[in-house]
């Protein structure tokens, strides 16, 4: 009886220490970001897409927290992520600066980027709270008739 006893004080402390563990998990911290993945798709006629080919960003809820893209080639050449009217933010020579997106892939290559939201709030508050799109594409593989995808901004 005494085991039985002491396995029920051992379990419950193991389902107390998940329950616990996960809640600390799950607590938000200031150094999560939003990340959104993109994937370079090779089409025929050595055309190129990234997908998913429309986003969606919620002003309210995604710019809680630093705001990410990551980029992935898994194709055999190289692309680019270009996206005018969009800015990323980077440190050089200790210096945090803004540029426009254009960013080189390497082949089944990664790159991570975080955007600059000031823009994008410049943008919305400009358009008096209603959506703003901005286009993304790779200029080097996309056809002249090819919008590429879309980054819609909205509340």
């Amino acid at each position: 009886m005494k085991r039985v006893g002491r396995l029920a004080v051992r379990t419950v402390g193991v389902w107390l220490g998940c329950v616990m563990g996960g809640g600390l998990l799950a607590m938000p911290s200031d150094g999560w970001t939003k990340e959104m993945a993109f994937v370079a798709r090779d089409i025929e006629n050595q055309q190129a897409v990234w997908l998913p080919s429309e986003i969606i960003i919620h002003r309210s809820t995604d710019f809680t927290e630093p705001l990410m893209f990551r980029l992935e080639n898994p194709t055999e050449r190289t692309h680019v992520f270009e996206s005018p009217g969009l800015f990323e933010s980077i440190e050089e020579n200790g210096v945090q600066i803004t540029r426009p997106i254009r960013i080189t892939i390497p082949p089944e290559g990664t790159e991570q980027i975080v955007i600059d939201r000031r823009q994008m709030v410049n943008d919305a508050t400009a358009a008096g709270g209603e959506t703003v799109t901005y286009r993304f594409y790779c200029p080097l593989h996309r056809a002249d008739d090819d919008l590429g995808g879309r980054i819609v901004v909205g509340q």
